[in-house]
């Protein structure tokens, strides 16, 4: 069997937490079977959350369906799942998915602020006191125009009464 899903699980494994949980799973797989909705309580995650887990771990190889319990005629019953028995298998996707410590991340440099950023680029500065009413400043030099639809319904507006005065 090849070891491509591995790499994909190990690619797609964000957090060391979910790591956590497939090598929890994959130990207690080891001891006994379960049920899907047994993993889901095991993982203390709902089913749909485990289910991922599952498809995960069943495309890598690393367990497999064991039988259904609980069929009927029309239904094929609750799905039980164990571990592959091929321990190689297990031991090198648990080797595969062991992610390297990472060092520290190197220090932030400071870097201004948005606002820093956007006064510094513009050339202008102000200073506004904690007391001041804040206003909305017009960076745009551009009228202001009516929209078309709102002008034909309610006119111009006063705006353009003045204008046109």
């Amino acid at each position: 069997m090849s070891l491509a899903p591995i790499e994909r699980i190990r690619s797609t494994s964000a957090t060391q937490r979910r790591i956590e949980n497939m090598q929890k799973l994959i130990k207690e797989l080891a001891n006994h079977e379960m049920l899907a909705d047994e993993i889901a309580w095991f993982l203390k995650f709902s089913p749909s959350g485990a289910r991922k887990y599952i498809r995960d771990l069943r495309e890598a190889g690393v367990i497999e369906l064991a039988r259904y319990v609980e069929g009927t005629a029309t239904y094929l019953g609750k799905a039980v799942y164990q571990i592959t028995p091929d321990p190689e298998r297990v031991k090198a996707f648990l080797a595969a998915i062991v992610q390297p410590k990472r060092e520290a991340p190197a220090a932030r440099r400071e870097r201004p602020s948005l606002r820093e950023q956007n006064m510094a680029g513009s050339g202008r500065h102000f200073h506004i006191l904690a007391d001041d009413t804040h206003y909305a400043i017009r960076v745009n030099r551009t009228p202001v125009m009516r929209d078309p639809l709102v002008a034909a319904l309610f006119g111009d507006g006063p705006a353009h009464k003045a204008e046109a005065a």
